[in-house]
């Protein structure tokens, strides 16, 4: 899934929970974390492991509880932002999510699909895929930033936030 895309869902999630926007914004860039991988040419390696996410987790509450408590609250809205774009990535392709505790990367594919003839119906297709992991270094990887499609579903999820910003300042 397209970075645009991984950034805009935990921040409109943490909008619509009361979280200021610069805040939502800054936890919202977490979100982007588990492609850093791609950098040295491994996508989808451990950073896109919910065990590996909470192994840190538990690290940095460990250690914000000891020095700032009041701080947990963010720990825990960061693991958010990181978690969405695991769970977001398990429906567009193979991730390997619960590794080390089992070695296959996983696909969810789900789809509904309508039939619209003489006789109406609906198809549900639910298929989970798994392969080996194999954390393997390309010579190069090419990733889109932003698509059409993923800028026109940012665009329709913004509209509010963008219009109750303008009331906002207007008034």
């Amino acid at each position: 899934m397209e970075p645009l895309l991984h950034f805009t869902i935990p921040f409109l999630s943490f909008l619509l929970v009361g979280v200021q926007p610069k805040k939502a914004f800054l936890l919202s860039l977490l979100a982007l974390v588990p492609d850093l991988d791609a950098l040295f040419l491994v996508h989808r390696s451990f950073t896109h492991s919910i065990v590996c996410i909470s192994i840190i987790l538990l690290i940095a509450v460990l250690m914000l509880r000891k020095f700032k408590s009041g701080m947990l609250r963010y720990a825990f809205m960061g693991f958010f932002a990181i978690a969405s774009h695991l769970v977001l990535d398990v429906f567009t392709g193979f991730t390997p999510i619960l590794w080390p505790l089992y070695n296959f990367s996983i696909w969810i594919s789900l789809d509904i699909t309508a039939h619209v003839g003489s006789l109406p119906s609906l198809m549900l297709h639910f298929t989970l895929l798994k392969e080996p992991i194999t954390f393997v270094a390309t010579k190069s990887l090419d990733a889109p930033i932003f698509t059409s499609y993923g800028l026109a579903i940012v665009a329709v999820l913004l509209m509010p936030v963008l219009i109750s910003l303008i009331k906002i300042r207007r008034t």
